[in-house]
């Protein structure tokens, strides 16, 4: 196909930076609109699994991304109590599916793929209203009354996707039924020994945590709770450290000490949601959805920008091998959905168990995890961090 002259993607998230790399590696003419108005760090860690890995390295960053953040070397689910139930054998894993995994922090990815987008292409708080389609293109509506013109639009914006709502109506995402909180912090070593890490599972919360390099640890906690429950002002008893202090103060070492070191401002606390797979369809002519704003999924397997990352390297490939624009994007949406599909499931599925509350369903649930054996733990893994695009 003739490359378009200008592909517009909306939504400067992990997903919509690496589409922005890949595309304009393939010739296309590409504009990233942001909504906010900068790329403020945020305090959170993800997990970078083999799969993104060998995904970037496709683009050529894979040197790049060697120096983010710390190899998962060891990483363990364990009980309340600090008992392992679980231990993944992350250097198996890797023989495996050929990769490495890291955890790195959201910020220093965000700003690699910033530096790969090039100068001119991201416009912040460039806000993308709507659109309307016609045979030649489409036109986007932006805040303030502007308009853009592309031949191609790739919504790449978020859970609450405004693209997304435009194809197929406004509908609410899927509450989980748990909150998180989630907090980067500098401590030493002696807390947490590095390239370790674990998720630990009690009666209707966890905690996770693991280091995301240059002396940081990242960690998160979970709990059952109504939706648009706030925690109260910092020093309250009700602050989002007091909240954290009453729901683990009695777990394992070093939990405690990790909210501790904490500063009360630094604590994210939001709400869990994904939503059904839309199936093999997800744009309409020359319009198509990519990473969140398609697909989002709880964080239980940590693939949520894994799979973005997986979906931007797959479009550009179907752009640029030839056929009219609306054909090549259907054949993205039908390669990309059975993956994420049972990626977004699988996590849904490890939510409701991890979130159990029931003492009886608790005990089993952690007898049966510490049963499985580390075969059976491989290949399931191996079919979503071993998967290559």
């Amino acid at each position: 196909m003739k490359h378009p002259a200008k592909v517009i993607v909306a939504g400067a998230g992990i997903g919509g930076l690496t589409a922005a790399i890949a595309l304009r590696q393939s010739g296309f003419e590409v504009a990233v609109l942001e909504r906010a108005a900068d790329l403020g760090e945020v305090g959170a860690g993800l997990l970078l699994a083999a799969n993104a890995q060998k995904a970037l390295g496709k683009l050529g960053l894979a040197e790049a991304v060697s120096s983010l953040g710390t190899p998962a070397s060891a990483a363990e689910i364990r009980s309340w109590r600090g008992e392992v139930l679980a231990s993944i054998p992350a250097s198996e894993l890797e023989k495996k599916v050929g990769a490495p995994s890291a955890a790195v922090h959201r910020a220093d990815l965000q700003a690699l793929l910033v530096r790969g987008v090039g100068e001119g292409t991201l416009r912040l708080g460039a806000e993308v209203g709507g659109f309307e389609q016609d045979r030649s293109g489409v036109t986007l509506s932006l805040a303030g009354g502007s308009q853009e013109r592309a031949d191609i639009l790739v919504g790449a914006d978020g859970l609450r996707s405004r693209i997304r709502a435009t194809l197929f109506g406004s509908q609410k995402p899927r509450y989980a039924g748990y909150t998180a909180w989630r907090a980067v912090v500098e401590v030493g070593e002696e807390l947490l020994p590095w390239g370790k890490g674990f998720e630990s599972w009690g009666r209707g919360a966890r905690f996770g945590c693991a280091h995301i390099g240059r002396g940081r640890i990242y960690w998160f906690a979970t709990a059952n709770a109504p939706e648009g429950e706030k925690d109260g002002p910092p020093g309250s008893l009700a602050s989002p450290k007091a909240t954290l202090l009453h729901l683990f103060g009695d777990w394992h070492r070093p939990i405690v000490e990790l909210i501790e070191a904490t500063d009360e401002g630094a604590v994210l606390r939001t709400d869990i949601y994904d939503r059904e797979p839309l199936g093999e369809r997800w744009g309409e002519a020359k319009v198509t959805l990519l990473g969140d704003a398609a697909h989002p999924m709880t964080p239980n397997l940590g693939q949520g920008a894994c799979q973005a990352i997986e979906d931007a390297v797959v479009l550009a490939r179907c752009l640029s091998e030839g056929g009219a624009a609306p054909v090549a994007l259907r054949r993205y949406e039908r390669l990309r959905s059975d993956q994420v599909a049972m990626v977004v499931r699988r996590s849904r599925r490890i939510g409701r168990v991890g979130q159990l509350e029931n003492p009886l369903l608790c005990r089993l649930r952690d007898r049966a995890l510490a049963m499985v054996p580390p075969k059976v733990q491989l290949k399931q893994l191996g079919e979503i961090v071993g998967h290559e695009v």
